[in-house]
């Protein structure tokens, strides 16, 4: 359940006279089994527990009264080695406290007046707790606390993400201080009869159940017809379509149902819940239909249906909200012209309409009216925005989001008369200007910029000033620049956005060097240098950025040595070196520390040396490039351990978590550099080619059999194609050229149903090319020449007799076994899967249950 803060009237837990709430707390609490990592048992430890929370821990005990001793272990020096204590087993913090009572008689949880030695009792808790202050598990519950009251200081607890005061014996208020405990989670994925419980509480006026992961069954009908409010958002409803007792529930006036993959074939669910204020319908399948008959509530002010289905025209009857203050359409199918009916609702606040196909021309007269508006996201359609020069709007707006709305070429001079911006998102909107001064990031309270993919030019000194910088706090998150006309130098000024998570300002054409204080933007996630002109060696600070996840620094001018100290890079993710001038080995750390990395970009530099078995420390790694270096040796066997290319399932990486627009990986594809900005999780690839490299091709690389690009091209790799190379069945490109490779063409690489490129040319191969399948669609000649022994199509010299072309011989799968070895199944498989028919068709004729399962 997503954690909330105490809103409207205050909840609380009375033991004696609300059990019915209390059966749905314990349900909600209990019946969870919450995967945390921690155990109740004791955690065998090398290292003594801290002081200071040792003696924490003892004055809580003095603070209990144990007539069981269940606390009898907590003496001596190493806390961690107590019952119901966890502790981390790097830092030695306590994060787990677990007290819950698993012997208490079932007779306690009907009479809370029968009182069990096993339990913790006391008249107070030690406020001691909040010494643990990485505690992230705290579990009293089914103790007897009788007749006191939750003690406020667990609000202080903030990194909580567990807590279970159920069936304790806490009276009174819930103290709205543990609304501070924002990281709480609680998962009700396993509890079967939330619903049976709540359906017998009839005066139940709010449910909040969003994102518990429930299967909401499809109930015949409601007791609790009394809600005014329905969270039950991020969950999963046994029938898509809307269940009819909605239509009961004729009071609610929140309603949230988004991302639960619903529809409305009837569309008429809504019609008669002219109460509804709020209505949260965001994440499904509602088509515009559905949207129409929701516009005869006049009660609504908050209206989300984006990420659905809705195609063709906004209809008009949109402007029947006349107290609609945000309306939320984004993501979605929509086209056509913009209704004047929507500029019409004078109340709005906030307006989502982008990621749609919406088409027009916007000019000063359609805001006229739109006073109140705050919020306003038009981005990703067919919009363009004409306004003169003077217009003042009449709002104040606080996020603007604009991206590829056709606005320029000047630089929108409206702007300057918005105070209140915080969101600005301007990209590939046309601009060919110069940033005026008067919109100088360290001047204004922006918390992000995206101006991406403009034609934005001279220095970003005047845009990065430093009026009034001393004066107040700047909270910025991102400043996206990227694909731009800056020059100059990176402004050291911008080392004063300290809050600063993502910085990308890359394909530029900025010089001079990296600036030392950028070592300082401790909260940086993601920069983006690349595609400059920037010199020098990558400073040795960039290795106080703990919390990088990628660093691009490609297409530079970068030299020297790369510095150890980015060794402490360890949540790195992606390292993009490629095109500098860096001359180094390959260093032992990237593998040795780095061991979150999913991308390595080392192409196009002076590395020398060997490739170092270090690397293959890299499970999750799913692009190594490493081409066009001065690298010698062999390629190492190990290169079985990267897990992740084993695998055809796309890897851990989610950019979305980290980035304000998609970022962009560089990798050659058929020698051609793509850049991917979607499903950068899902490309595999190795290229080591354009090195010194020799040997053979080791057969452990047939194992990747997620790869979908290999190159191996220009080195002096030797032997043969490995037998099993039909095993890599996910292959797009294959590239072998001008190496010293012997001996035939592998049949099984005419297995390869996805190879789209292949480039086998200049090596020693000999013998007939194979033909049949893929194959016969790579029918260019460049393919096979420089390999004086090859013959047959598509080159012009045939086979000598008898030594005619191969067809697709056996292919190995990835276990190692040929089409034969199966031979038993398929002999097997028409009377086994008759035998089994009869029996499933049997079984339907007389199990009802089975009948309605299938059919439904």
């Amino acid at each position: 359940m997503y954690p909330r803060n105490p809103m409207g009237h205050p909840y609380f837990l009375d033991t004696t006279s609300s059990l019915p709430f209390l059966l749905l707390f314990i349900t909600i609490l209990v019946a969870s089994q919450i995967p945390f990592g921690c155990t109740r048992q004791a955690h065998s430890s090398n290292f003594t527990c801290i002081d200071s929370e040792r003696q924490a821990l003892l004055r809580l005990r003095d603070s209990l009264t144990d007539e069981s001793n269940r606390l009898s272990s907590w003496i001596g020096e190493d806390c961690c080695s107590w019952d119901g204590i966890s502790c981390h087993k790097i830092t030695g913090h306590v994060v787990a406290l677990d007290l819950r009572n698993t012997v208490q008689p079932a007779l306690q949880i009907f009479d809370p007046s029968y009182h069990s030695t096993s339990c913790l009792a006391g008249q107070y808790l030690s406020p001691s707790l909040v010494n643990l202050t990485n505690i992230r598990y705290l579990d009293l519950s089914l103790n007897n606390f009788s007749g006191i009251r939750i003690p406020t200081f667990l609000g202080l607890l903030k990194d909580l993400r567990y807590l279970n005061l159920s069936d304790a014996g806490f009276v009174g208020e819930v103290p709205q201080h543990l609304g501070n405990l924002a990281h709480l989670r609680v998962d009700l994925s396993g509890a079967q009869d939330v619903f049976r419980v709540i359906n017998m509480l009839p005066l139940l006026k709010a449910l909040d159940l969003e994102g518990c992961r429930l299967v909401v069954p499809h109930l015949l009908y409601v007791n609790f017809t009394s809600l005014s409010s329905l969270k039950l958002s991020f969950n999963q409803f046994l029938n898509p379509t809307l269940p009819p007792w909605l239509r009961n529930l004729t009071r609610l006036q929140d309603l949230g149902l988004g991302a639960n993959n619903l529809d409305d074939k009837v569309h008429d669910t809504f019609r008669q819940m002219t109460s509804l204020v709020n209505l949260d319908l965001g994440g499904n399948h509602f088509d515009t239909s559905t949207l129409r008959s929701i516009c005869n509530i006049s009660s609504l002010t908050s209206l989300d249906m984006s990420d659905n289905e809705l195609q063709g025209s906004i209809p008009s009857e949109i402007g029947q909200f006349p107290q609609l203050t945000v309306l939320k359409l984004s993501n979605n199918r929509l086209n056509d012209t913009i209704p004047s009916s929507l500029w019409q609702l004078t109340k709005l606040q906030a307006l989502y309409i982008g990621a749609n196909a919406l088409t027009g021309v916007l000019s000063e007269h359609h805001f006229a009216k739109l006073k109140e508006l705050k919020r306003l996201d038009i981005s990703l359609n067919l919009l363009s925005l004409h306004v003169s020069s003077s217009w003042v709007p009449p709002f104040q707006l606080q996020h603007i989001g604009m991206g590829s709305v056709k606005i320029g070429p000047r630089f929108p001079n409206w702007l300057r008369k918005q105070k209140e911006i915080e969101k600005l998102n301007m990209a590939n909107a046309g601009i060919s200007d110069a940033i005026p001064s008067w919109f100088g990031v360290l001047s204004n309270d922006f918390r992000g910029i995206i101006l991406s993919g403009n034609k934005l030019e001279g220095s970003l000194n005047s845009f990065i000033s430093v009026a009034d910088v001393d004066k107040k706090v700047v909270q910025m998150l991102y400043l996206v620049l990227n694909h731009n006309h800056f020059t100059g130098s990176i402004p050291e000024d911008l080392c004063k956005l300290k809050t600063l998570e993502y910085l990308d300002l890359s394909n530029n054409h900025l010089s001079g060097r990296i600036p030392l204080c950028l070592g300082n933007l401790r909260n940086l996630r993601i920069l983006h240098l690349g595609s400059n002109s920037l010199y020098g060696q990558i400073p040795g600070s960039l290795g106080n950025l703990g919390e990088l996840i990628i660093l691009q620094l490609s297409k530079n001018r970068f030299d020297g040595k790369l510095p150890p100290s980015m060794q402490n890079l360890k949540r790195l993710q992606s390292l993009d070196l490629g095109e500098n001038r860096i001359a180094d080995t390959i260093p032992a750390w990237i593998g040795e520390r780095l061991s979150d990395l999913e991308f390595l970009t080392l192409q196009s530099n002076n590395f020398h040396g060997g490739i170092s078995n270090t690397l293959c420390q890299l499970p999750y790694l799913q692009v190594l490039n490493l081409a066009h270096n001065d690298l010698s040796g062999s390629i190492p066997h190990c290169f079985k351990n990267f897990t992740a290319m084993e695998s055809t399932e796309p890897g851990t990486f989610q950019y979305s978590n980290y980035t304000y627009h998609d970022p962009v990986l560089h990798n050659f594809k058929a020698g051609i550099e793509l850049e991917y900005s979607k499903n950068m999780e899902s490309v595999k690839s190795i290229s080591l080619s354009g090195n010194n490299l020799v040997g053979e091709i080791p057969d452990e690389i047939m194992g990747l059999v997620g790869l979908q690009t290999l190159n191996l091209s220009k080195n002096h790799l030797n032997g043969r194609i490995p037998k099993n190379i039909g095993n890599l069945k996910q292959l797009e490109t294959l590239d072998l050229s001008m190496n010293e490779l012997s001996g035939e063409i592998p049949p099984s690489l005419s297995s390869i149903y996805s190879l789209s490129f292949l480039n086998l040319s200049y090596n020693k191969l000999s013998g007939p090319i194979p033909s049949g399948n893929q194959l016969q669609t790579l029918n260019d000649p460049s393919t096979y020449e420089g390999n004086i022994g090859l013959c047959g199509k598509p080159l012009l010299n045939s086979c000598p007799a008898g030594e005619s072309p191969k067809e697709n011989g056996p292919v190995l799968d990835d276990k190692g076994h040929t089409e034969s070895d199966f031979s038993w199944f398929y002999a097997g498989f028409g009377p086994g899967f008759s035998v089994g028919a009869v029996g499933v068709v049997g079984i339907l004729q007389f199990k009802q249950s089975w009948r309605y399962a299938l059919f439904k």
